[in-house]
């Protein structure tokens, strides 16, 4: 089951997102690259819940017999961020769910990639460290002083021997760029995050040194190795835990290194 967009309202051409999960009251869609769950300063990207009012408003079938009246997003995930992106479908449905955001009633899991610490690194970490926004980047510093509660824990899933590390990212609550902005913190910044300090995707030789084709000089991965793999709602949300996968070129770059289970 997909909702789909024809162009241009996400882009030349059509898409379809999946649906991961649905109740009266909300929609779960698994969210590619590309675009923002909802509109930020930040971004220039095309965003979700724009695109779903549009066709609501123009009475498209698929979304009508959903019985919305209008949508939004629980929460806000960058363009750059894939995984799971959760749609209330009335304004009485999106004040709950973003209540239940706000108060830290759920738990979101978040899996990325970053290269390989040292090997006295523990594999638990946590980072409490306040945020606040720059003001000239499109980014998030840590401040003391001026800067919002915000509180991350990491694990480290699995390490390859080519140099990377899979970690998960636990939060009942988070802020803009919060993941990146913490990892980078902790000195374990995300592949991909020029923004963050974050390391450059391998090539494709650096991950298959014996190898002789045409390409291997390329990048094997464009973009932010980061996705939100599973969200708990809980209290008056619902009690249902919604999982996305990785989209396929980040399960190939992990299968490449040596880091899929």
């Amino acid at each position: 089951m997909a909702v789909g967009f024809p162009p241009p309202i996400l882009g030349k051409k059509p898409l379809r997102l999946s649906v991961l999960a649905e109740t009266n009251d909300w929609l779960a869609l698994d969210k590619p690259i590309g675009f923002g769950t909802r509109a930020h300063p930040w971004d220039n990207e095309p965003n979700i819940d724009e695109a779903l009012n549009i066709q609501l408003e123009a009475g498209k079938p698929e979304l009508v017999r959903r019985g919305a009246t209008v949508f939004g997003s629980m929460y806000y995930l960058d363009p750059s961020v894939s995984g799971v992106a959760v749609f209330a479908k009335s304004r009485d449905a999106l004040a709950k769910l973003r209540n239940c955001f706000g108060s830290g009633e759920s738990s979101f899991r978040f899996k990325f990639i970053s290269a390989s610490q040292p090997v006295d690194q523990e594999p638990y970490l946590e980072c409490a460290a306040p945020l606040l926004p720059h003001n000239v980047k499109p980014k998030m510093i840590p401040s003391t002083a001026k800067g919002k509660k915000a509180l991350t824990k990491f694990q480290r899933i699995a390490e390859s021997p080519k140099g990377w590390v899979l970690w998960e990212a636990q939060a009942t609550f988070f802020r803009h760029h919060q993941i990146r902005a913490h990892a980078s913190v902790l000195g374990i910044p995300i592949l991909g995050d020029a923004l963050y300090n974050g390391p450059e995707a391998p090539t494709q030789r650096e991950l298959y040194p014996n190898k002789q084709r045409y390409g291997l000089n390329l990048p094997a991965y464009q973009g932010l190795a980061l996705h939100l793999n599973d969200v708990e709602l809980n209290s008056d949300c619902a009690e249902v835990t919604i999982m996305s996968e990785p989209h396929k070129h980040l399960r190939l770059l992990l299968r490449r290194m040596e880091l899929a289970g």
